[in-house]
């Protein structure tokens, strides 16, 4: 299982957060650890964030046999 980090910047918080589940969807991945803070002040602030995305976790479907060892 192939864990992995990256960070993101925006002017807001949700573009950060657009930014952190497109980069999700495109690496088949989904954020298990999300912190975003603000830096700077009034109109010069933006936001930091990094993420921890884990692989996708795949449900078997209802009726798969089990995989036999």
């Amino acid at each position: 299982m192939r864990n992995e980090a990256a960070g993101f910047t925006g002017d807001s918080v949700e573009s950060v957060s657009a930014a952190i589940n497109r980069y999700a969807g495109q690496n088949e991945m989904e954020p298990v650890s999300v912190s975003i803070c603000q830096e700077g002040a009034g109109s010069s602030a933006y936001f930091r964030g990094i993420a921890v995305f884990a692989p996708q976790y795949e449900e078997e479907e209802e009726g798969a046999e089990e995989a036999e060892y």
